[in-house]
């Protein structure tokens, strides 16, 4: 839909996050004796002031919003409900006891549900910027936004939280820090417990993983057994199995029902073509990424994992929500790309382009009200 007030709050807030947080004042501490830019992704990311008031801004909007988000009334009939019953506990409800304490604790000191709705952004979206190094923040920010992830993260409010701690939590992959994985896998996990299928991750050999060719034909594969019962019904099984072992994942088996187990609508149109070619795109540049910034290659084997299985599973939803967990950082991994091919001169105009569609995909997801963002409304 057009609706000028709508596309100037997500525009301008879009602008508003890259200029608070663009890095220009640290270029000169991440610079190496031959002038190049050295990224540690290992290395704990520290925020300014300047991104706290980017977080407050990013969160005023996901706060204050009215009926924005497929969820949205879901979320604060919940709230309402636990605010007007205060004998209402944690075991009547099935949500997860991170978010129903934060919900309970706002209740109780006599908060709204947009303090609500503002506190969880705020968490989800300080793990995010505390996930990348600040050189690339502004790149990761811009493909979060233009990729459809915001307006998802207004949807999938508990994921969202559980996945950005997850994405902070793979520095310590990074790092090999095994106490400091599971800690937070175990905090991530107090709001979406679907994360802890993300634990055997720390144990992976992402060193010895990276190999484009035999990436690229899996890739290619995936499209020819996209949909294929055999594979559909053996993920169900072994995910009934594991629900038998940890018996709270059964929360999401009612997904594995007929009705509910197939998306509501599959649109193969201009913008699933657009991501089939990025994917291409990134599959290309990423040896030389890796090669240029080695401790990335965890987040091209994560999205490379997460772009097979959609091309396998694209019409299920339970595989889908657990897919979100790697299919998030194709943001990341085009944030590197971008800004890899940025630094080769002949290649600067691929970056540009890569930004440029990403751009009127952005307000093409606007228009088209992807998942219920548009018309943007205030609570107040």
């Amino acid at each position: 839909m057009t609706d000028i007030f709508t596309y100037t709050i997500y525009i301008s807030l879009l602008i508003l996050l890259i200029s608070l947080v663009s890095p220009k004042f640290l270029i000169r501490a991440y610079k190496t004796a031959d002038n190049s830019i050295f990224i540690d992704f290992s290395k704990e990311n520290k925020l300014f002031f300047n991104h706290l008031i980017a977080l407050f801004l990013i969160s005023i909007i996901v706060g204050f919003r009215y009926e924005v988000g497929v969820d949205w009334r879901a979320y604060k009939n919940v709230f309402d409900f636990i605010k007007n019953n205060s004998s209402f506990s944690y075991q009547d409800q099935y949500m997860e006891w991170g978010y129903f304490a934060i919900n309970k604790i706002i209740s109780v000191i006599g908060g709204s549900y947009e303090l609500m709705f503002f506190t969880v952004a705020f968490l989800s979206w300080f793990f995010i910027f505390k996930s990348v190094p600040n050189i690339l923040l502004p790149l990761v920010i811009y493909f979060l936004f233009v990729d459809e992830i915001f307006f998802w993260s207004m949807n999938g409010v508990r994921q969202f939280v559980a996945i950005s701690i997850f994405i902070y939590a793979t520095r310590f992959i990074i790092s090999r820090n095994i106490i400091k994985y599971f800690v937070l896998i175990a905090f991530a996990a107090m709001f979406h417990f679907s994360v802890i299928f993300m634990i055997p991750f720390y144990f992976v050999p992402f060193g010895k993983l990276y190999n484009q060719k035999i990436w690229a034909v899996a890739f290619i594969v995936s499209f020819f057994f996209a949909q294929t019962p055999f594979l559909v019904d053996s993920l169900q099984i072994i995910y009934f199995e594991i629900s038998k072992i940890i018996p709270f994942l059964s929360t999401y088996t009612r997904y594995l029902d007929t009705g509910s187990l197939e998306a509501q609508e599959l649109v193969v149109g201009l913008g699933y073509i657009f991501r089939q070619l990025v994917a291409v795109v990134i599959l290309f540049f990423s040896k030389s990424a890796i090669q240029k910034y080695p401790q990335t290659k965890i987040y091209f084997i994560l999205y490379f994992l997460g772009a097979i299985f959609f091309n396998l599973f694209f019409m299920f939803q339970l595989i889908g929500r657990l897919n979100n967990y790697f299919l998030i950082f194709r943001s990341i991994v085009l944030a590197i790309v971008v800004y890899h091919l940025w630094e080769i001169r002949k290649y600067r105009n691929i970056s540009i382009l890569l930004v440029v569609s990403y751009f009127f995909l952005y307000l093409s997801q606007i228009y088209n009200s992807s998942n219920g963002c548009s018309p943007y409304n205030f609570s107040f």
